[in-house]
């Protein structure tokens, strides 16, 4: 749709109220975008040692609850931030947050309950959005073996780095997208060289990155219809793949 924008990686929630998002959209002429909670409304990433609590469990359910109820305003769109405890996504999310840092709690990649929701939001074909260390992101990738989109962000900043990356030839897998939230423009270049457009999502990282200087970054880089595709294309034909597979009971 031209001239629509709408920002792939922001985060919204209890501490980053839609309020203060919407102004900084505003002032960068978004239209709206997918919104994922902050991290520290999930679990407590400066203790590597963190154990689940009441506290983050009822944490987790009020931010997911917040979003969900942001969903029913247009081009608002959802996504559930994936936990230690693996709980199965509910109806209404159009897209999966998976995170974690170096140094930050591990997830229990071994438990089963990891397998039973990883194969729920592959058969729900929810696009991913993973922020892992490299060797993590690595296996992840394998895991997931093309059943849904994985998206990189920040080009693969905090994934282990763009280059990494590209030399172990994660982007050449067609379900392996990136969105531009904080990344270089040489990086964003190199990719639309060697991959194209059709994988590229604009995101802003909000409240990490500024919305105006992220947007102008990619406007920057891109023009016609090529710049429609990153700053809203891209992420409405994702997003409406995801749609299509859940109506359709598959």
């Amino acid at each position: 749709m031209a001239n629509l924008v709408l920002d792939g990686h922001a985060h919204c929630g209890l501490t980053v109220p839609f309020e203060e998002l919407a102004r900084e959209w505003q002032i960068a002429g978004i239209d709206g975008g997918a919104m994922f909670s902050p991290v520290e409304e999930i679990y407590d990433r400066y203790d590597p040692q963190f154990h689940d609590s009441d506290e983050y469990r009822a944490s987790r359910d009020k931010v997911h609850a917040y979003l969900l109820d942001l969903s029913a305003r247009d081009r608002l769109y959802p996504y559930f931030f994936v936990w230690n405890d693996f709980v199965p996504v509910p109806d209404g999310y159009v897209g999966i947050k998976w995170h974690r840092h170096a140094h930050e709690p591990i997830y229990r990649y071994d438990a089963r309950e990891c397998d039973v929701v990883l194969e729920q939001i592959c058969r729900k074909r929810l696009p991913i959005v993973l922020e892992e260390e490299f060797s993590n992101t690595l296996n992840f990738i394998e895991r997931i073996d093309d059943r849904t989109t994985v998206i990189i962000p920040h080009m693969g900043g905090l994934n282990g780095g763009y280059l990494r990356l590209r030399e172990a030839r994660v982007f050449e897998r067609d379900t392996v997208w990136v969105d531009t939230a904080l990344a270089s423009t040489a990086e964003v270049s190199d990719f639309v060289e060697r991959y194209g457009v059709e994988r590229i999502i604009f995101g802003s990282d909000y409240p990490f990155g500024v919305p105006a200087h992220e947007k102008r970054k990619v406007t920057g880089l891109f023009s016609g219809a090529d710049r429609d595709k990153v700053l809203s294309g891209n992420l409405l034909r994702l997003l409406g793949q995801g749609r299509d597979k859940q109506e359709k009971g598959e």
